[in-house]
């Protein structure tokens, strides 16, 4: 597969993070530049329209081809958010009347479209609790079409063994779909394990600065391309400024997320030591239940974790988050400056408290999301915190 128009000779992670797609000007400039016109010229009838709703900007297709290359799929689709690529990748790959298997452990705005695919889209989804063949088999029926799961999951961290899965798909000629959002390309390449659709909410790492929202669909030509059609209609796409935001965001990946792997390793060791932390949730950790899943299949354990404090004092929660300097309290994830949030307020606070008591998500949880600024200045700020 070609990284760009030109034979690039290279296939280095950072390599492609700064060069796969890049468009030159008519200058020579390096970086691919604005193509912010929504007027564009036209002749003929021949080809499809340019115009940026249809994905066929340049800016779309230097990010895309990056994205693709970085995950070794064939093709990628840039979407305005991490949830236009869910509903894209999963109206594209399901019809009304068929079923989806799909694991119960996921992010909360899954969890919400699964209801509306039930009640508005006569889809049938069916949550499976451990996601392994054998609980799969038991739930299969002649409408499953297609397998969806989330690994590392948000906000818990829970490690799926994803060839496996992609194995008993395979043999039921079943799609897969995952969620790598968490992970990164860096740190897990779900293709290379036998998936056939990878998410993001590029939001995240990809775009790394909490500055920008957009998703990325990867799979073969002829999926990404349904999923282009169907995005195009549904007015999907990403405006030519923070499609090129996000392609200055995406070649710093490698560096970023490595140091964020770095920091979030040591920072889970000491604060599974820390008296007033009951639980680390991070799969670095020999003592996760997922260690020896994530060590076969992930090359970094990627830079977010959750952790429980001691007891059920919610006064005491809201007084440590209060008293961090440097680490920020503050929505989303996998940006260079580290944040926390409170899970049953934010990305699952659409679910049920059965539902996410279930999922083990309660008020003393909280997912950190570990950035590029010094190990020991961060865990300086949470000890503080902590006294």
């Amino acid at each position: 597969m070609s990284f760009s128009k030109k034979n690039p000779g290279y296939s280095g992670l950072n390599s492609v993070a700064v060069h796969a797609g890049t468009k030159q000007d008519l200058y020579g400039g390096v970086n691919t530049p604005i193509s912010s016109s929504t007027a564009i010229a036209f002749h003929n009838g021949i080809g499809s329209v340019p115009y940026p709703r249809n994905f066929n900007i340049p800016n779309h297709d230097a990010v895309a081809e990056k994205i693709a290359a970085l995950e070794g799929g064939a093709s990628a689709l840039v979407l305005a958010t991490g949830m236009s690529a869910i509903t894209a990748g999963i109206l594209s790959a399901v019809r009304p009347g068929e079923h989806i298997l799909m694991q119960k452990n996921i992010y909360g705005g899954t969890r919400a479209f699964a209801d509306i695919l039930r009640n508005k889209h006569d889809i049938g989804v069916t949550f499976i609790e451990t996601m392994t063949p054998e609980k799969l088999d038991e739930e299969l029926t002649g409408d499953t079409v297609l397998v969806y799961m989330e690994t590392p999951t948000n906000p818990t961290l829970d490690i799926i063994d994803i060839a496996p899965i992609t194995q008993w798909a395979k043999d039921n000629r079943i799609l897969t779909m995952i969620d790598n959002t968490f992970a990164s390309p860096v740190n897990q390449k779900p293709l290379e394990l036998g998936c056939d659709i990878i998410m993001h909410s590029a939001t995240k790492y990809l775009g790394g600065h909490s500055d920008l929202m957009a998703g990325a669909l990867i799979g073969n030509a002829d999926f990404i391309e349904r999923c282009r059609t169907l995005s195009a209609i549904y007015g999907m796409s990403l405006n030519a400024v923070d499609l090129s935001l996000l392609e200055r965001s995406i070649k710093t990946l490698g560096v970023r997320v490595q140091q964020q792997n770095a920091n979030a390793l040591t920072i889970a060791e000491w604060l599974s030591k820390h008296p007033s932390i009951a639980k680390v949730h991070y799969p670095g950790l020999a003592s996760h239940p997922g260690h020896d899943i994530a060590v076969k299949q992930m090359s970094g354990f990627g830079g977010m974790m959750s952790f429980e404090l001691v007891g059920n004092d919610i006064a005491f929660r809201d007084t440590f988050l209060k008293k961090l300097s440097m680490i920020a309290v503050a929505t989303s994830l996998g940006g260079v400056e580290s944040t926390m949030t409170i899970p049953v307020q934010t990305s699952h606070s659409l679910l049920t408290e059965e539902e996410r008591s279930a999922l083990g998500i309660h008020e003393m949880l909280i997912r950190f999301s570990i950035g590029i600024e010094d190990a020991q200045d961060l865990i300086h700020d949470l000890e503080q915190a902590l006294q």
